[in-house]
Parts: structure tokens; sequence; C-alpha cells
């Protein structure tokens, strides 16, 4: 029989009032009953939870750290093997001399400007064959876990990650044709990814919350496993590429990649069989349009539609401008005039992505205590334009490394979006609410990164910041709608005590 620990059940068998010191509420001290053994034992549940909880969080940063690792391997090693096959006779990485070619009338810049459109479009390939099928997969897989619990589906993301990294550990190591990097990005485009792992563990976040600030402040330290991951990932990739090559690399990421699956049993099912019965038994064809139906037809979100579909849109255009310029941020600093090494490529990533992370980390919680989220939105997508506009036109390394500090609030965004979101939903439809951001954060990895791809390949020789220019729009978009949020918030949250005393 699955057991299940969540702070919603312990908090109804046992209020919270009742825990602690002070156990006898003003008024109501015949109904202090609660026995000493009680209250051990809810303390000793919580305890659990709480220890699952950090251990979903452990895997997770596993999980992240072998998809970035693999990630920049792979685009460095696509970059390397056709410059290699094609100019062998030319080396564009000049970073530590004063070589870097900057004379675009030059032939070694021609060609480098080739190799960076050849290399623009595989990863084209590449980013179309894992989001394609990750829209599908993800469009049921969310509406599953609701049934079936989180922990079968949480399986499927990880096995799919696995077989990537293994597959493309045999690929660098025998040589094979750049074609099959495609095949194994779609391998782990049907298992979801990354990404449906990160809408599980948010759907798990809700499981064990109750609606409110506790459930966002989960939402955001589930998020910075993202961040711890990518951070790890950056900072260790270069390092691994300079001592041992590419194949060392991505034995490393195969290795990482096979924890999460080990760690998997260790899981608590946070779904209650209870839950998971009361739902009707559906059809697949109806699992697959539960998300369509929740969004734009259910009545429990009925007069908050609006915000649904604002925040939605916020989180499509923040994912989309994040995962666009995750496809060609390591393109773009190999390129003159920066033609930075492996090493310098990873200590970049993991404090462009690391920095944001730690301060919205730090920063989060006292924001929250002052400003409405919806205020917090706002800070953050203005950080996040900042950044990207500081990216598009700079032409050395200082100006690079001032990026991450003008994006210090970016990442308080896409939590604060998902927290508003849960709270106006009930708890069993939350993973049908996650898989809904899931769906249009694998969209933003499918359309995000080719459209950037095809833009920095078309625009490269002429003004090679134009792709981050159209990223900055994509925020300034954001903006305006997170403005539109904060007035929506303000509204719905004046009607409430209106309707409640009329009622």
């Amino acid at each position: 029989m699955r057991q299940s620990y969540s702070l919603e059940n312990l908090d109804n068998k046992y209020p919270v009032e009742h825990v602690g010191p002070v156990s006898v509420l003003p008024g109501k001290e015949d109904e202090a009953d609660t026995t000493e053994t009680d209250i051990v034992a809810v303390t000793e549940s919580r305890k659990l939870l709480i220890g699952r909880f950090l251990l979903l969080g452990a895997i997770m940063v596993l999980v992240i750290y072998s998809f970035m690792l693999t990630q920049l391997v792979t685009v460095q090693y696509i970059y390397t093997y056709i410059r290699q096959s094609q100019f062998p006779n030319v080396s564009f990485i000049t970073n530590e001399s004063s070589g870097c070619q900057i004379n675009t009338t030059s032939q070694i810049y021609r060609d480098q400007q080739t190799v960076q459109k050849m290399a623009a479009q595989i990863n084209i390939y590449i980013e179309l064959a894992r989001g394609i099928p990750g829209m599908c997969g993800i469009f049921l897989y969310g509406s599953l876990s609701d049934r079936f619990g989180r922990k079968p589906v949480l399986l499927i993301a990880f096995t799919g990650n696995m077989l990537r990294c293994l597959l493309t550990t045999l690929a660098t190591y025998l040589h094979w044709n750049l074609n099959s990097f495609i095949i194994f990005s779609f391998i782990d485009g049907c298992g979801g990814g990354w990404v449906l792992a990160m809408s599980i563990a948010m759907s798990i976040a809700a499981d064990v919350t109750k609606p409110g600030k506790t459930r966002t402040f989960a939402i955001v330290m589930t998020e910075m496993s993202l961040g711890f991951g990518m951070i790890i990932g950056g900072f260790t990739s270069g390092f691994i590429i300079k001592a041992g090559g590419f194949t060392v690399a991505m034995v490393v990421s195969s290795c990482f990649s096979l924890l999460p699956i080990f760690l998997w049993f260790f899981v608590q099912e946070t779904l209650s069989r209870s839950k998971s019965k009361e739902a009707p038994r559906k059809t697949l064809c109806q699992l697959l349009i539960e998300v369509y139906v929740f969004y734009f037809k259910d009545p429990v979100i009925s007069g908050k539609r609006k915000i649904f579909l604002v925040c939605t849109l916020i989180y499509f255009l923040v994912i989309q401008s994040a995962t666009g310029a995750n496809a060609i941020e390591t393109l773009y600093v190999l390129n003159s005039p920066f033609c930075w090494s492996s090493v310098q490529v990873g200590n970049y990533v993991a404090v462009r992505n690391g920095l944001p992370f730690v301060t919205g980390m730090l920063f989060f919680g006292p924001l929250q205590r002052c400003l409405n989220e919806s205020a917090i939105a706002i800070i953050a997508n203005l950080s996040n334009l900042a950044g990207f506009l500081l990216e598009a036109l700079s032409y050395n390394t200082v100006m690079l490394y001032f990026v991450p500090a003008l994006s210090f609030a970016k990442t308080m965004s896409v939590p604060v979006v998902k927290g508003i979101m849960s709270r106006l939903t009930p708890p069993d439809k939350q993973g049908t609410m996650f898989s809904g951001t899931a769906i249009v954060e694998t969209f933003c990895s499918l359309y995000g990164g080719v459209v950037s791809s095809a833009i920095y390949g078309q625009t490269v020789d002429v003004f090679r910041g134009t792709a981050f220019l159209f990223l900055t729009g994509y925020l300034f978009i954001a903006v305006v709608l997170s403005i539109v949020l904060y007035g929506l918030i303000r509204g719905m949250d004046k009607a409430r005590p209106v309707k409640e005393s009329t009622g």
C-alpha cells in the first residue's frame, strides 16, 4: 500500500495551533486534548517529509547537472568537429594571446563565421528533435501523475536523460556522425527531459504545502535546484574537458545521470492513494485534453482566468528568453572578439547562471515580506532585460561579466508566477496545472532555441548581438504584463473581502 506524507494531511489531522509549547487557543481550552504522543508523531512525520523533500532537491541538482554538462559538451564538440573537418589547418581559439580575429575582412574571420553558422544549424535540429516529442509527451505526463502518482512519471524523465548521456558518450568516443546527436536529443525529448522532472518536482512541492507564501517559497527553493545544477555544470565542464577531453566529460555526465535512478527508490510518493482514487478513470484522449480544459474551460478557476492567462504569458516570455540564450550563448563566447577556451566558457556559464540564482535566493525572502509577489516579478523582469541588453552590446570580457550583476533578480520571476498560479489551483489539479507550465517550457525549448539559433546564424557576421536584442524584446513585453498582473492581483485582493461580507 502506497504511503503519503503531506503537510496538508498533517495539518488537517493535527492543526498547527496544537503543535508547540502553546497548544491551547484562547476560548478553545476544552478542545486541547492533543496528547504528547500525537505531537511527537507529527514532529517525526514532518522531519521525514522534509528529509525526503531535500532528497528530491539533491536528485534534481544531479539531473540538471548531467543535462547541463551534456549540453555544454555537445555544443563545443559540434563546434570543434565542424572546425576540424572543414578547416583542419585553421585555429580560431586564440584566447590566450592577442591573435583573436577581430578583423572582419580576414579569411580566418570569415571561416570562423562559417563554422558558427553551421554549428547553429545543427543546434536547430537538436532543439527540434528534443522539443517536438517533449511537448507532446509532457502534455500527457502531467495528467498521468495526478492519476498514478509522481514517482512513475519522474522515472520516465530520469531514464530519457540517462539514455541521452550514455549514447552521447559513445558518440564522442567513436566520433559518430553529428546527426546521431539529433537522435539522442529525440530520445531525451520522448522522456520529457529535465523539464518534465522539474514539473513533477513542482507538483510534489504543491502536494506537501498549503496555498500561499509557504507554497511559493517551496517552489522557489525547488527552482533553486535548477540553478545549483547549472552552476556546478558550468563551472566544472571546462576543467573536465581541458583535463580529459569531451569523452571523459561525457563519462562524468553519464555517471551523474545514473545516480537519480538509484536515489529514486528512496523518494516518497506525495500523492495520496485516496486522492488518486477519487479521480474518475479517463481515456487517453481525455487525459490529453485535460490540460486544455483546465486552462480554458474548467469552472474551478472561474473569475481567475485573466490572472492565469497573464501569468502564462509572462512565464512564456521569460522562459523563451532563457532557452533562447542557452542555445546561442556558448557559440557567442567562442566567437570573435572573445574566442574563449572551454574553461573560460564554463566559468562564464557558471557565473551567468549561478550569480542570479544566489542573489535571487538571498533577496526573495526579504522582498516577499515587504512587496506584493507581482511587484517582485516586475523587478525580476527589468533586471533580466538589462542583462540581455548589455550582453548584446558587449565587446570585451569585463562587459560580459557585468551581465550577471545586472541580472541579479531574473530568477525570481518564474517561481513567483508559478506560486501565484499554484495558490489559485485546487489540490487535485496541481499536476495538471504544472503540466501546463511544463508544456509552455518545452515549447519554449523548441521555439526559443530554434529561433535564437536561426537569428544568430543569419546575423552573426553582421551584428553578433542581434539575437540578444530579440530577447530583450520578449522581456519588455514581460515587464508590461507584470504591471498588468500587479493590477489584477490587487483588484482580486480588494474584491475578496467584499464578496465574503456579502456572502
